[in-house]
């Protein structure tokens, strides 16, 4: 019975909590932005260049300036771009402004507003919280906020009699100054937004935000205001250029020294190669020639006369000489040294005193002086073996003759 009660309980807590979960929850549909793949992940002026190409123009996406194109029908938009950074670089953007071609920069210009101000006579007027927030870029919170803008100078090109725009992307707050007559203007209550002002023979273009990017481009007026603002037609080359990436050090060094570097790697591999431990001798060990005896013995007779004068090899002889003695002549080791040289000296026929001299001699000598007594010392030996030879085989014809 109590468990019945306890599995009720339990079941009912259960039920409880399904209604209490279903009674406060709700299911609701959000769209949510897909990060971009491949080109557009990389380029992003991606969806404006392609917007351009649809329409009839060249363009082009370029990670830094290079060669700047033909000013008669160029449109070049600039990115994260920092205006005098570099005196040559500006000059050379002025005169080819100045020639005729066509330049746009957006909210993300990151300095050298006041040069830019005293050239063409555009200035962004922003307020100082903001300006660290927009030199990182616009936040969501701006990409999700729209603006009317109205057409107050200039035409449109993409609809006769349009005069205003909705467009996303723009800064928060802030606004463009000008001193110069402006040729083409869009603005709100906060003042002017997008901007167009003639310098020479072309064209400068202002915008206060950064409405062209990939995924704005494609909300509202945005791609209209594009083509109003900067009056393309079909036939132009448009180059974008973002100063926002940069190659690493290692990338930039491929780019522009790809041989010099495949170069260096085979010189160092080479070096490497050359110097490293082989397993193994260059050329293959030659078969050394063998010796014979006599000049195995000849060779060690002249390393020994160099060493330490043949004092080695005179002991080894008066070693033997002993060593032969105390096989032929009885009780040889309680001889003497007088009567040991007596008993050797005439049993080999050589005069005792030379046998004496020679046996004893100790001191350093000549080659010739080594030869004599090795010589005197070898025959006095040989004496001994042979003398022992014949008295063994005398015993064993004895003991023959007896058994037969």
């Amino acid at each position: 019975m109590r468990r019945w009660i306890v599995g009720g309980a339990l079941l009912l807590a259960f039920a409880l909590l399904i209604g209490w979960i279903a009674r406060n929850t709700y299911w609701e549909e959000i769209t949510l932005r897909r990060a971009p793949r491949g080109e557009a992940a990389r380029n992003p002026f991606y969806g404006v260049q392609r917007l351009a190409t649809e329409l009839g123009a060249r363009a082009e996406w370029r990670r830094s300036l290079g060669e700047l194109p033909d000013h008669h029908d160029a449109l070049l938009v600039l990115a994260h771009w920092h205006w005098d950074l570099i005196d040559t670089r500006r000059a050379e953007l002025e005169r080819w402004v100045e020639s005729g071609g066509r330049l746009l920069l957006d909210g993300s210009l990151a300095g050298g507003e006041e040069a830019l101000a005293e050239w063409s006579g555009l200035r962004m007027q922003i307020e100082a919280d903001t300006v660290d927030h927009w030199l990182a870029g616009p936040s969501f919170d701006a990409y999700a906020h729209c603006w009317d803008l109205d057409l107050t100078t200039g035409h449109s090109v993409t609809k006769p009699g349009r005069d205003s725009y909705t467009i996303c992307g723009l800064r928060t707050s802030g606004a463009i100054a000008s001193t110069t007559p402006l040729e083409w203007a869009a603005e709100d209550a906060d003042g002017i937004q997008a901007a167009r002002v003639r310098v020479g023979q072309g064209w400068v273009i202002l915008i206060n935000g950064q409405p062209f990017r990939t995924h704005e481009i494609l909300r509202d007026d945005n791609g209209v205001l594009f083509v109003d603002v900067t009056s393309l037609r079909r036939g132009d080359h448009v180059i974008f250029v973002s100063d926002e990436q940069h190659h690493s050090l290692p990338a930039l060094i491929w780019l522009h020294g790809a041989p010099a570097v495949l170069l260096a790697s085979a010189l160092i591999a080479l070096v490497l190669w050359r110097n490293s431990v082989r397993f193994g001798p260059l050329l293959a060990p030659l078969e050394s020639p063998r010796r014979s005896l006599a000049e195995q013995i000849r060779g060690t007779g002249r390393f020994l006369l160099r060493v330490d004068g043949g004092r080695a090899l005179h002991a080894a002889m008066v070693r033997a000489l002993h060593e032969a003695a105390r096989a032929k002549i009885a009780s040889y080791d309680e001889l003497s040294a007088d009567a040991r040289i007596a008993a050797v000296a005439r049993i080999s026929g050589i005069e005792a005193d030379l046998l004496a001299d020679t046996v004893s001699f100790a001191g350093h000598c000549t080659r010739h002086e080594l030869k004599s007594a090795v010589a005197l010392l070898d025959r006095a030996c040989s004496a001994l073996r042979a003398h022992a030879a014949s008295r063994s085989q005398s015993r064993r014809r004895g003991v023959y003759v007896e058994t037969s």
